[in-house]
């Protein structure tokens, strides 16, 4: 199957006039200077009280959103990612609450090849890698199975929202999320479809100013 997601715009956008150059922190020992968008709004968002993590929900226009989880500290990305499961994604969405919030938002843009099949594990979706998998939709060759699956994707982010190609059990808080949400350290993010409960991209910014 194949997703295109193009020309995301944010529903409620950042102001490119707020935008400054400020520190972003890759580990204890390491930054960078990386334009960091401003914005004072309302957003959904949760802290979870065991994985120390503060997640929020950034809507587009339409039926798509990106949701950013930020670690408590640089590094614990990795930690996170170990744990990252639908069950996880869905009670993050389900005990969100909408808040104000001062939100400091790096503009990034990625161009990598991720290896799904993993990922893919974790959603459920496993038949897909066997030989019971009916594949005879793409091929008239018997007993083939797909042994990895591979997304090449462009993401860019910035004030007005997502330039985006493709071909491809905790314990949550809403309310002690702190105010002021400042993602100058390493996150992870995932754009979702929302009418069918789609996972489009899903990916890691360890340094925004790497291309």
């Amino acid at each position: 199957f194949i997703f295109f997601l193009s020309s995301g715009k944010w529903v409620y956008p950042f102001n490119s006039k707020f935008t400054e150059m400020e520190t972003f922190h890759i580990n204890k020992y390491r930054s960078v200077q990386v334009p960091m968008m401003f914005k004072s709004d309302k957003v959904n968002l949760t802290f979870d009280e065991t994985l120390r993590c503060t997640v929020i929900k950034l809507p587009y226009k339409g039926k798509a959103y990106m949701l950013v989880v930020i670690p408590e500290k640089e590094g614990d990305y990795i930690s996170l990612e170990d744990h990252l499961t639908m069950e996880l994604v869905e009670s993050w969405l389900g005990n969100m609450k909408t808040r104000k919030a001062d939100i400091s938002f790096p503009k990034f843009k990625l161009e990598q090849k991720y290896k799904m099949k993993k990922l893919l594990h974790s959603l459920g979706i496993k038949n897909l890698f066997t030989h019971t998998a009916d594949l005879s939709h793409l091929t008239s060759h018997e007993y083939v199975a797909v042994s990895q699956v591979v997304q090449k994707a462009v993401i860019e982010v910035d004030e007005e929202g997502t330039e985006a190609t493709a071909a491809s059990g905790s314990e949550i808080t809403a309310f002690t999320a702190p105010p002021v949400i400042k993602v100058d350290r390493p996150f992870l993010f995932m754009i979702f479809e929302d009418t069918f409960k789609t996972l489009l991209f899903a990916g890691r910014v360890v340094d925004p100013t790497e291309m």
